[in-house]
């Protein structure tokens, strides 16, 4: 019976990694062909032991500096449309390879136990978002596993602010290790998580990938 629950959570992780995979990071050619789940990508984490020390105070200090009014809540399932808004806008304006997808695939993520959106709201709109999970394998690892804001408020340190969202978030959960994935050549997103303490290592079981 352990062996068919640990066949069924490998089974629910790659579904849900390749359907994650298919919004953050796609680098097909086309849309009919799913890229190689270890291709292009560079895998990050951060022990919570070094987290508070490195990246929280870092952020906090940031956003101690360069307060802007931002309203921060977990998503609901009325958000769902929007956050495709965002999604596809910023993806665009990024010029990263992207795929043209759907609200329903966002709704199967957003009914997933283990996913959470966390949402940015400014000007009494909703502007950014990043998705945080548990790995299904491992409930102590925190995965970080995509970020959009529209092209209108980037540059404006949301950013930051988002990812001390999915910090608070984690922060009382016992989670013990923080993880993303990022593709290779989005370098603003490597250079940015790197400096918060994230550091690269080799195994990308149960990690999905960020923007």
């Amino acid at each position: 019976m352990a062996d068919e629950n640990s066949e069924s959570d490998e089974s629910k992780l790659s579904i849900l990694r390749k359907r994650v995979r298919s919004l953050f990071s796609s680098i097909e050619r086309n849309f009919t062909t799913l890229y190689q789940e270890d291709e292009d990508y560079v895998r990050l984490s951060l022990p919570i032991s070094k987290a508070e020390e490195m990246a929280v105070d870092k952020l906090e200090n940031y956003i101690a500096n360069h307060k802007i009014n931002v309203y921060m809540r977990e998503g609901e399932k009325e958000d769902i449309p929007c956050i495709n808004e965002i999604y596809h806008k910023s993806w665009i304006a990024s010029k990263l390879p992207m795929k043209n997808v759907t609200e329903e695939l966002f709704l199967e993520i957003f009914e997933d136990p283990d996913t959470r959106f966390l949402i940015a709201e400014m000007d009494s709109q909703d502007v950014g978002f990043i998705l945080v999970e548990f790995n299904k394998l491992n409930r102590e690892i925190g995965l970080i596993s995509g970020l959009g804001v529209l092209p209108k408020y980037q540059g404006k340190g949301l950013g930051k602010y988002l990812a001390l969202e999915a910090w608070n978030f984690f922060k009382d959960k016992g989670i013990k290790e923080l993880r993303c994935e990022v593709y290779e050549k989005n370098e603003v997103a490597i250079s940015f998580i790197k400096s918060l303490g994230f550091e690269e290592y080799g195994s990308s079981e149960g990690i999905y990938t960020l923007k």
